[in-house]
């Protein structure tokens, strides 16, 4: 079944150290890391990196409770890619094995 959308975004701000419990997330902040992991998904879709994941047609389109479908095996990519972009909006930064899983 893969992740939801909204867990994406979740396990990434965990990565960067906010954790749920810790910081209160708006939905502003939900739908702006929303925007990016969409954009994301669809610059690697342009790169030919196809996964499955739902593009939406437009940026309202999407859902942070849409199940993805992504196989597991492309998850912690997923995360730690995503963790990369969103760390500078919140003052972070991202561990160097983050970033080296990234780049994998």
């Amino acid at each position: 079944m893969g992740y939801s959308k909204r867990q994406y975004i979740e396990a990434a701000l965990t990565e960067i150290g906010l954790a749920d419990y810790v910081f209160n997330l708006t939905a502003n902040d939900l739908q702006t890391a929303l925007r990016r992991l969409d954009g994301m998904m669809a610059e690697w879709n342009e790169r030919g990196i196809r996964l499955g994941y739902p593009l939406p047609l437009f940026p309202t389109q999407s859902d942070l409770d849409e199940q993805t479908g992504v196989p597991d095996r492309a998850n912690e990519a997923i995360v730690c890619n995503l963790a990369c972009r969103l760390a500078p909006s919140y003052g972070k930064q991202v561990l160097p094995a983050t970033m080296a899983t990234a780049r994998e």
